[in-house]
This record gives C-alpha cells, sequence and structure tokens, in this order.
C-alpha cells in the first residue's frame, strides 16, 4: 500500500492501461487478491466456511446472466459472437475470466452439463455457462450459506422471456417498466418494488396483495 500511495498518478494510469491492453480476453481485469492478511481466502470458501457478515440477505439472479459479456470482447479468439467460434473460443473466453480453469476441467463440464447439443451454437453456450458460474450460481451459494447458518436468506429468479431476463433486467423494472410491459409485468413490478423495500425496512420481502409465496428450502 505504501508504494501505490508513493507513486506517480500517472505512472499508476499508464500502468492501468497497459495492464487492460495486454488482457483482451478478460472483462474485469482488476480484482481483489489474497493477501493474507486484509483478505485471507476467496469469497467462494469464505462463504462455504461460515465467515462472512451474519446479516440478512436478499439475492438472485436472471435466466440470461451471461448473454453479451463475450460479445465486447475485442479478442477475436475468446468471442464466442464470432461467426468462426468454436468450443475452443468458448473455453478461452471462460479462461479469460478464470485463470485456473483447464481445459479438462472445461471439456468435463461441457459433457456433463452443457453439451453443444443444447444449444443453438457456441456463443448460447458459453453465454449459458458464464451466466451460471458468475451470477446464477453464486446467488445460490451466497444464499444457501446464509440460511445453513442461521441467516434470514431470500433468493429469488427473475425470468421474463418478452422484455428479457439479461443482467440487471430486474433492477431496470425496479425504477421503470420497460415498454412493451403489460399490466401483469406492472402488477409483478410493484410487487418487486415492495419486496425491497420491505426487506430494507424489515427485513423480510413482504408484498402486499402479491401471490408470491417465499419457500424455505
Amino acid at each position: 500500500m505504501r508504494c501505490l500511495r508513493a507513486a506517480d498518478g500517472k505512472t499508476l494510469a499508464s500502468a492501468g492501461s497497459q495492464t487492460i491492453a495486454a488482457r483482451t480476453a478478460t472483462l474485469f481485469t482488476f480484482a481483489p487478491i489474497l493477501d493474507g492478511s486484509f483478505i485471507k481466502e476467496g469469497p467462494v470458501e469464505a462463504f462455504k466456511n461460515g465467515h462472512f457478515a451474519k446479516v440478512p440477505v436478499f439475492f438472485g439472479s436472471n435466466t440470461n446472466e451471461g448473454a453479451n459479456w463475450s460479445a465486447s470482447l475485442t479478442d477475436a479468439s475468446a468471442n464466442t459472437s464470432m461467426p468462426n467460434a468454436t468450443e475452443t473460443t468458448v473455453y478461452n473466453f471462460l479462461h479469460g475470466q478464470y485463470a485456473n480453469l483447464t481445459r479438462a476441467s472445461f471439456d468435463r463440464a461441457v459433457a456433463d452439463f452443457y453439451p453443444l447439443s443444447n444449444f443453438a451454437n457456441f456463443s448460447l453456450q458459453g453465454q449459458q455457462m458464464y451466466g451460471e458460474m458468475r451470477y446464477i450460481c453464486s446467488a445460490g451459494l451466497i444464499t444457501g450459506a446464509g440460511f445453513d447458518n442461521g441467516v434470514e436468506a431470500f433468493q429469488y429468479h427473475y425470468d421474463n422471456p418478452i422484455l428479457g431476463s439479461n443482467h440487471a433486467a430486474e433492477l431496470v423494472a425496479l425504477f421503470v417498466s420497460p415498454p412493451p410491459a403489460d399490466q401483469g409485468d406492472k402488477t409483478l413490478f410493484e410487487a418487486m418494488r415492495e419486496d425491497w423495500t420491505s426487506f430494507v425496512v424489515d427485513k423480510s420481502p413482504i408484498a402486499r396483495d402479491s401471490a408470491v409465496a417465499w419457500k424455505v428450502s
């Protein structure tokens, strides 16, 4: 930390730009590191070991969490939206986000859970794999860890095939009703707003006149 604070601002900015330019297959170039002091374990291990703040949690995910992320990459070898994409392209995309992901592990996941026959193309295959790895499974991990540790935990899953279920789509709906939302959508969005605000106030998502029931699992 002393080294960073002593460094010239322009030097740091230049180093950051060079790092980003060199990591063209990576979406989030900078991340916390395990220093053994301030951060002693990764988030997955921390949640599994119960090493997290024991506060009520309201967490969820959307069906198409992984959509469009790969298409934003400038590295064609990791951009699954390219017309010549292959399974190696999908691996390169995921490896760009998870440096410790081996090809052998990737191949097992494809064979067991994500065979190409389940998808129309490599882009959708990579989308599903990334969406589950980064967001959907994280929601289950966090809320599951909370429940296992006696914390009030509520998990939701947002799926709207008409308006879209990409990353953060449900957050947009909290503030505005995106077109072409029908009355059913607007009723749901109002219930979602009440769930969010009641959780903040009373630590429990409760919407008036809503058919949604939060089940213990």
